[in-house]
């Protein structure tokens, strides 16, 4: 008798064990968040089109020749701003206007017919960055993700990702941003256990605040999207939005040793996080604005584009043709040295 019920001990130590080395197998783990940020790749913003009030008030109207562009010119994905928030209804439950969820779609659907990888995303979200307390707010937030999950529900999984906000800021600062996050989880998750997403830092996406990011450790599908305009003075030289920047004009950036020592030691901080909480990176945005000299926007592109894809990092250029156009929507051309930037010639 006492043999026999030590073998059925035995036996259910097996069998949990088994089960247990199987749920660390199971999608959603850190394989397949680093595999898909292989598909998102050398990727393009197109910025100034869904993230204004309404497609065109900012000058810019998505074509589908720009996809084709984007498509032919080599990039693997496209990253696509969105103000979700200019197209809900008044109240609860904020529902997303049909129009302009039929927009997004068809927008997608050109994407896709090129093979893109696409990241859809919630950008100028003001009331929420200013007022992350209001619960008005919070539910706004929670509603489009959850709407838009079970829309998206079984929509090219490896190639349609979720980045539930853009560059958290202002009064959502980390602290609240760390509570904030497995709640959007809970709400994506409830629905879609398969789709990657991609969690930003606080602080616009500044490097340095990486460390202070807390992603669920059982959350497994999912990238962490840095930012990088570095040196800021360099990069939003002239740029409306940024206090003194008419007193950086001029300012060069031609890959000095210095220069290019201080992209290494800023990716190198990024590397060292990214390996210790085995958590993948995209660099969701970087650029250097038109104001800058044209030749020295070139070189710093191509240098950090060039040391982004050495530390392993995906990366989406911001932007196509915008503030820090790479492309002239205007004479329906590439700017000189673009798209050359992105890509090593052998």
């Amino acid at each position: 008798m006492k043999i026999k019920v030590l073998h059925w001990i035995l036996t259910v130590l097996t069998l949990c064990s088994v089960i247990f080395c199987s749920a660390q197998e199971i999608p959603g783990n850190d394989s397949l968040a680093f595999e898909r940020n292989k598909n998102i790749g050398k990727g393009m913003n197109i910025a100034n089109a869904l993230d204004a009030p309404y497609e065109g008030a900012w000058g810019m109207k998505i074509k589908e020749s720009y996809i084709e562009e984007i498509a032919m010119a080599g990039f693997n994905s496209v990253r696509l701003p969105i103000c979700w928030t200019a197209h809900i209804s008044g109240s609860p439950p904020y529902s997303i206007d049909p129009n302009f969820l039929n927009r997004v779609d068809e927008i997608l659907g050109w994407c896709f017919k090129r093979n893109l990888t696409v990241i859809i995303t919630i950008h100028y979200f003001n009331e929420l960055y200013d007022y992350p307390d209001d619960e008005i707010n919070r539910q706004k937030f929670l509603s489009i993700w959850d709407q838009l999950t079970k829309h998206y529900l079984g929509t090219k999984p490896d190639h349609l990702i979720f980045e539930p906000l853009n560059e958290p800021h202002n009064n959502l600062t980390p602290e609240k941003w760390n509570k904030m996050i497995p709640e959007i989880l809970n709400v994506i998750r409830k629905t879609d256990t398969d789709r990657t997403l991609i969690i930003d830092i606080a602080e616009w996406g500044y490097h340095t605040f990486i460390e202070q990011l807390k992603i669920p450790e059982n959350e497994r599908n999912v990238i962490v999207s840095v930012r990088y305009y570095l040196p800021y003075d360099f990069t939003n030289q002239g740029a409306s939005w940024a206090i003194g920047s008419d007193d950086w004009r001029g300012i060069s950036w031609t890959g000095t040793p210095g220069q290019e020592e201080a992209v290494i030691e800023h990716l190198e901080f990024i590397k060292k996080w990214s390996e210790k909480n085995n958590r993948p990176i995209t660099i969701g945005e970087f650029g250097a604005i038109v104001e800058a000299i044209h030749e020295h926007r070139v070189i710093w592109t191509k240098f950090v584009r060039t040391q982004f894809e050495k530390y392993g990092f995906s990366w989406c250029y911001f932007d196509f043709g915008a503030s820090f156009k790479a492309y002239n929507i205007e004479k329906n051309k590439w700017l000189k040295g673009f798209p050359d930037v992105f890509f090593d010639k052998h």
